[in-house]
C-alpha cells in the first residue's frame, strides 16, 4: 500500500518537533539542539522513497538513542494502523513493549495498543492475551472494553456477559439490551443442542435483564410452538406487540401456524388483520393474504391485497398486488403487459425490500438482530427500506444500563 503525500509531509514534522521539544527541556546541551540523530534522516529518505519498512527501522533506532520519542513511535504506529498496515503498527508497539527505558506506565500503553493491533488483524488469542495482562493496571477498563469486543467476534456469549458485568463495574456504559441479546445467543446455542431447560433458562435471564427484549419473546413461543404448546407460544408472541410492536412482521408466520394447530384460523385471521391496521408491513400483509387464501380462497385474498394497496399505496404492495392478478392468466396481450409492468417494478423492488440499519444506514435482504456493519444491537428494524420511507418507526426507549 502507497504511503499518501500527506504522510510524507507529517510524519518528519511530528518527529522534528518532538525532537526538538525533548532537546529544549534539556537544557542543558544547547549545542543539540541543532543535531538530530543520522537515523533520523535516514527514516525520512526511506518514508521519501516510499519504503516504509526500512523507515521503521530507522525511526526504531532513533527510539534506542533518544527515551523521549516514545510518544512519537505512538503516533507513528496509529497512523499504519489507521491505513490498514497492521503488521507495521504491531511491529512499533511490539518494540516499544520490550524497552527497558520507558515508564511503566508507556509500556501498559504499548500493550493495549498492541492488544488492539491483534484485535483488529484477527489474531483473537494473543489480542485476549495482550488485554487480560493489564486486568490489575490503569487501563483494566480500556483493555475490558476491548475484551467484549473481541468476545463478540468470537461469539462466546457466556464470557461477554461476565465481561459487560465486569465494564460496569467500572463504571462503563454497557446498555441492558445488548447483554440480553447475549443471553439470547447463548439460548440459540442451546436450542440448536436441543437443550431446551438451558435455553429457557438464558431466555428469562434476558428478560430480567431488559424486560423489553422482543427477541426472548419470539424465542421462548418458538420453543413453546416446538413442545405444541401452542396457547402458550401464541402468548408469548402476542407479548411482542407491548414490547415493541414494530417486531410483530417476525411473529407473523409462526403465529398463523399456530393459530392454524388449533383450529382456531378465524382468530389469528383477526389478529393479523388489526396488526396490518395497528402497524402497517408488507410482511404482515402477506402473511394476512396467505391466511386468507388458505381459509376463503383466492378471490377474497386478492381483494384484501387490493384493499390493503389502495390503502397504503406502495411498490412492494403493487408488486405482491400484480403477482396475485397474474396467477393462472393465459397469455394474451393484456397479460403480456401486466407482466412486462410487474417485472419492471421488480427491479426496482429489489433494492425496497431490504432492511436497513438506522444507525449506519447498512442494508441487507436478511435481518439481523446485531448490524454486521456498524455491530450495534436491535438498530436494524424488521421493516422494509420503503416502509420506513412512509412510515418511520419511532426511536427505540432508552433501557437503564444498570
Amino acid at each position: 500500500m502507497e504511503f499518501e503525500t500527506w504522510w510524507l509531509v507529517l510524519i518528519p514534522l511530528i518527529f522534528s518537533l518532538g525532537w526538538m521539544a525533548a532537546r529544549l527541556e534539556k537544557r542543558s546541551d544547547a549545542s543539540a539542539r541543532g543535531q538530530l540523530p543520522a537515523s533520523y534522516f535516514k527514516g525520512v529518505n526511506f518514508l521519501l522513497s516510499e519504503q516504509p519498512d526500512k523507515a521503521i527501522d530507522a525511526f526504531l533506532e532513533v527510539a534506542s538513542i533518544d527515551t523521549h520519542t516514545v510518544e512519537l513511535h505512538f503516533a507513528l504506529a496509529n497512523l499504519f494502523r489507521k491505513k490498514g498496515e497492521i503488521d507495521r503498527a504491531i511491529r512499533v508497539h511490539q518494540f516499544l513493549t520490550t524497552r527497558d527505558q520507558i515508564t511503566p506506565a508507556d509500556r501498559e500503553k504499548a500493550t493495549y495498543e498492541l492488544g488492539v493491533d491483534f484485535l483488529r488483524a484477527g489474531i483473537l488469542d494473543r489480542a485476549e492475551q495482550a488485554f487480560h495482562s493489564l486486568s490489575g493496571s490503569a487501563m483494566k477498563a480500556e483493555a475490558s472494553r476491548q475484551l467484549l469486543e473481541l468476545y463478540e467476534l468470537e461469539k462466546a456469549w457466556d464470557k461477554a456477559i461476565a465481561q459487560a458485568h465486569v465494564l460496569r463495574e467500572f463504571g462503563a456504559n454497557v446498555p441492558a439490551g445488548d447483554i440480553a441479546h447475549f443471553y439470547c445467543e447463548l439460548a440459540a446455542q442451546f436450542i440448536d443442542e436441543d437443550n431446551l431447560v438451558k435455553a429457557k433458562a438464558e431466555l428469562q435471564n434476558a428478560l430480567l435483564t431488559d424486560p423489553q427484549n422482543v427477541r426472548a419473546s419470539l424465542l421462548l413461543g418458538d420453543i413453546n410452538f416446538t413442545q405444541n404448546q401452542y396457547e402458550e407460544a401464541i402468548a408469548q408472541w402476542r407479548a411482542a406487540e407491548r414490547q415493541n410492536p414494530w417486531y410483530l412482521p417476525l411473529v407473523g408466520p409462526n403465529m398463523w401456524a399456530a393459530y392454524k394447530k388449533l383450529g382456531r384460523e378465524e382468530e389469528g385471521i383477526n389478529a393479523l388483520r388489526e396488526y396490518c391496521i395497528a402497524y402497517p408491513s408488507i410482511d404482515l400483509l402477506l402473511v394476512l393474504s396467505q391466511a386468507v387464501e388458505e381459509t376463503k380462497g383466492p378471490l377474497a385474498a386478492f381483494e384484501l391485497l387490493r384493499d390493503q394497496v389502495r390503502a397504503r399505496p406502495s411498490l412492494l404492495g403493487l408488486d405482491k398486488l400484480l403477482e396475485h392478478q397474474l396467477r393462472g392468466k393465459m397469455d394474451d396481450e393484456r397479460v403480456q403487459d401486466l407482466r412486462l409492468t410487474r417485472e419492471l417494478i421488480s427491479k426496482h423492488t429489489q433494492r425496497l425490500e431490504r432492511y436497513r440499519c438506522q444507525s449506519c444506514g447498512f442494508q441487507a435482504k436478511k435481518f439481523y438482530w446485531q448490524c454486521p456493519g456498524c455491530a450495534n444491537w436491535d438498530s436494524i428494524v424488521p421493516r422494509r427500506a420503503e416502509e420506513l420511507d412512509f412510515y418511520p418507526v419511532p426511536a427505540k426507549k432508552a433501557v437503564p444500563t444498570h
